[in-house]
């Protein structure tokens, strides 16, 4: 998977159009490693929607098949 392809696969869970994926500390990605976390294993960190909104997400393993998904708007302190 690329992480064009991730982002198109995050557009459909979110439901709306994401526009840019970040890291958890707000870098750009220029690869998959850059948003993996080996525990629990998956992925995670922020995104833009094209309208602006800016959210974080974690797309987790488990159960060793089945892939779980939260996201929420990110509030900034």
């Amino acid at each position: 998977m690329t992480v064009d392809e991730l982002r198109q696969d995050l557009s459909q869970r979110i439901g709306r159009p994401v526009e840019l994926l970040l890291t958890r500390d707000g870098e750009a990605v220029v690869e998959l490693s850059d948003l993996y976390q080996p525990s629990p294993a998956g992925f995670g960190g922020r995104l833009r929607l094209r309208d602006g909104t800016a959210m974080t997400w974690e797309l987790w393993l488990e159960d060793g098949d089945s892939w779980n998904f939260h996201s929420a708007p990110l509030v900034e302190s």
